[in-house]
């Protein structure tokens, strides 16, 4: 297995609480796709929804939406987590959720050919 060329994704899963209505969950997904165009260090952003259900899976813990970032480096996360911007979104979420759970890797290739 090898490395990827040192790209870093930073991974989030959301519960957002009950009181959290469909607009004010889109209202957080935005802003953070948002920070995609102010953070330089930020160079993706993708999110989606718990599709657990439909294969009869039910591992997801209550965790309803998932978002990945992908940066340059692990100095681009810290950037992204430093930034002015990025705290007025978290501080949003936050408000908005119930629990996070947060993962920060470097994608590791797996070639299987000899």
């Amino acid at each position: 297995m090898a490395e990827a060329k040192k790209e870093v994704r930073l991974v989030i899963l959301a519960k957002f609480k009950e009181d959290a209505t469909p607009e004010k969950i889109e209202e957080a997904i935005t802003e953070y796709a948002k920070l995609v165009d102010v953070i330089p260090a930020m160079n993706s952003f993708h999110w989606g929804k718990d599709e657990s259900a439909k294969v009869n899976l039910h591992l997801h813990e209550g965790y309803t939406h998932i978002f990945e970032s992908s940066f340059d480096s692990i100095e681009g996360v810290q950037e992204y987590e430093d930034h002015p911007d990025h705290a007025v979104f978290e501080k949003l979420l936050l408000s908005r959720t119930e629990k996070l759970l947060a993962f920060t890797y470097q994608p590791t290739i797996v070639n299987l050919q000899k």
